[in-house]
């Protein structure tokens, strides 16, 4: 069950965290039809389900509930969608209940401080004015003191029809399950967004600035070159979709090529490139070098150079040609291997999929679509797409170290070593 809210639904003060803890009282909340029994989802649910390493998480703009049944048959998943009915529109919000979510919370927030602080720092840096640069719900404030009518507010706003979404996947006959949905959701009166609602933050392209630092003494060690751009809007057919997808994909493994190529030696990792889109409200594209020790400026020196070559020389032959192999023989073993992917994942996939109002291709799918068109798509392509994606977007350099504490000024130290990096003007960074 995915609910269409997550932080980026906590609008008003107080509210901070809210979502995050609200998923975490549907575990323990009891129900207006059950008001005594504590524990009423994990008790009912759990001698149907089998073991997960989570049941529920919550990000910037959605909650989702997993539920795996141990068997199909239809009275079984027919328990667990009352179950998720009761956490759309029946929780009591008891004291007790709230009052252990929230420690499970605050604990959840400590154990992953530093890193959000890491995180929420990047992101202020490549993406300011995103949710993720805005949204400090990770590390709330709000959830040890928010009262119970502030927590209920939310999730009546929350989990309303219009917010949510049920989607069952395994071996079942899809005419059963839509009769199990009916018989649990039928009585849901159809809603039409809210018209009020406002639309989520973008980043804001001129507060990029060309080079930022990190110097936590506990923080990581790596340098990124990245751009962000708005996350465009989702294909209007089948195969314009496929045609993304293939690009995307053949690019990133054309550039990890040329990374590991000028890295031979190094251990699986430490480079690469990752293009991330729409996940947290923009399209990212981002290579990165994970240095050891103080070799910041190799690092550095290498990513402004490669970056640099692609976009003026594009790619080679021989590497577009190899990214091209290595793409189909990984659709091959995605296909071969799909029969291994979790229903639970598939679910989340498929959720994602319909929240976006695109389509999900099967590997299989997908292969047979490389195998009609990869010969058309030839290294011309490839470089054009590169120019035309990392040019759209606004260049920034990070880099991450402790060294830099010892630095008098990190940004003029880092600005002189991608300069010197490369020869052409048309590379410098201000």
């Amino acid at each position: 069950m995915r609910n269409g809210g997550g932080f980026i639904a906590e609008r008003r003060p107080g509210e901070r965290g809210l979502a995050h803890l609200i998923e975490h009282v549907a575990f323990h909340s009891p129900t207006v039809a059950a008001p005594d029994d504590y524990d009423h989802l994990k008790r009912i649910g759990l001698p149907l389900t089998l073991p997960a390493p989570n049941a529920g998480s919550t990000s910037w703009r959605e909650t989702n509930y997993y539920l795996s049944t141990r068997t199909t048959a239809p009275s079984d998943i027919d328990v667990l969608l009352s179950l998720f009915r009761d956490a759309a529109t029946g929780m009591t919000l008891r004291a007790d209940a709230i009052d252990t979510s929230r420690g499970e919370v605050m604990r959840e927030m400590a154990e992953k401080r530093l890193g959000n602080d890491i995180y929420a720092s990047y992101i202020a840096a490549i993406a300011p004015g995103s949710p993720n640069d805005i949204i400090n719900a990770q590390n709330s404030d709000d959830v040890p003191v928010a009262s119970i009518d502030t927590i209920r507010r939310l999730y009546q706003r929350l989990y309303r029809p219009v917010n949510m979404m049920i989607v069952i996947v395994g071996n079942v006959k899809p005419n059963e399950m839509r009769t199990l949905i009916e018989k649990r959701f039928g009585d849901w009166k159809p809603e039409r967004p809210d018209a009020r609602r406002l639309p989520f933050p973008m980043f804001d392209r001129g507060r990029i600035q060309p080079i930022s630092f990190s110097a936590l003494p506990q923080g990581r060690r790596t340098a990124l070159m990245t751009v962000v751009l708005p996350t465009p809007a989702s294909p209007s057919s089948r195969d314009r979709q496929m045609r993304d997808e293939l690009m995307d994909m053949i690019v990133a493994r054309a550039v990890n090529l040329r990374l590991t190529a000028l890295q031979p030696d190094s251990p699986p990792g430490k480079v690469g490139m990752f293009i991330e889109n729409g996940e947290q409200g923009q399209r990212q594209i981002m290579l990165w070098d994970n240095f050891a020790d103080d070799r910041w400026k190799p690092a550095v020196a290498g990513l402004r150079r490669i970056t640099c070559n692609l976009t003026t020389g594009g790619f080679t032959a021989e590497e577009w040609q190899t990214a091209k192999r290595n793409i189909v023989d990984d659709l091959n073993r995605r296909a071969a291997d799909i029969a291994k992917v979790s229903n639970v994942d598939l679910a989340k996939d498929f959720s994602h999929a319909l929240a976006d109002d695109r389509d999900l291709i099967p590997p299989d799918e997908l292969l047979r679509y490389a195998a009609n068109t990869l010969s058309e798509v030839d290294v011309r392509s490839g470089s054009t797409w590169w120019r035309q994606q990392w040019g759209s977007g606004v260049e920034h350099l990070r880099v991450e170290a402790p060294d830099f504490a010892k630095v008098s000024d990190p940004v003029v130290a880092i600005r002189a070593e991608a300069n010197e990096a490369t020869g052409s003007s048309a590379c410098k960074v201000r």
